[in-house]
C-alpha cells in the first residue's frame, strides 16, 4: 500500500528531526547521534505532547543510531510515556532499529510492558523493524480501508 506523506519539519536540534503529516495523523522522529539521557528525555516528551496534540494515530521513530536504552530509560518511558499514551488516539507505533539493537530485546520489554495494558492493547499496536519501507507498509496497511466513505 503506497500512502503520499506530505511531512512538514516541526522541530530539528543536534541529535533529532521530528516530522508530522497532519492530514494522516502522522509523525516521524529521525534521531541522529545517541542522546545523553537528559537529551533523550527531553526530546522524547516534547514529541509525545506534540502527538497528543496533534491527536497523532502513527507514529514512526527512526532510533537505528540508539544501539541500546539502559533499564533506567526503560523505565522512565514506561512511567513516564504511558499516560501520554493512554491518552492519545494512537493506533501504531513502529520503532527502526538495526537487527543487532532488536536483539538486545530492550523495546520488546517496553512493547510487552505496553501492549500488557488492557487498555491500550485494545487500541495500540507497537511493532519495531529494521528498514523503513517495511514500517511504513505496517503503519499504513489498514488506512486506506479506514479512509473508505
Amino acid at each position: 500500500m503506497h500512502i503520499d506523506l506530505q511531512v512538514k519539519l516541526v522541530y530539528q536540534d543536534d541529535y533529532l528531526k521530528v516530522e508530522v503529516d497532519e492530514n494522516v495523523k502522522f509523525i516521524y522522529l529521525e534521531w541522529f547521534s545517541p542522546p545523553a539521557t537528559p537529551q533523550f528525555r527531553e526530546a522524547f516528551q516534547a514529541a509525545a505532547r506534540l502527538a497528543l496534540d496533534l491527536k497523532i494515530e502513527y507514529w514512526l521513530s527512526d532510533a537505528r543510531v540508539i544501539p541500546y536504552l539502559d533499564f533506567a530509560e526503560q523505565n522512565w518511558v514506561l512511567r513516564e510515556m504511558t499516560p501520554l499514551l493512554m491518552a492519545s488516539p494512537l493506533r501504531k507505533y513502529a520503532r527502526l532499529s538495526t537487527k543487532e539493537s532488536i536483539g538486545l530485546l530492550d523495546f520488546h520489554r517496553i512493547y510487552s510492558a505496553l501492549s500488557s495494558s488492557p487498555d491500550l492493547e485494545a487500541r495500540t499496536q507497537f511493532e519495531a523493524f529494521t528498514d523503513k519501507d517495511s514500517a511504513l507498509e505496517w503503519l499504513f496497511a489498514d488506512y486506506k480501508e479506514e479512509q473508505a466513505p
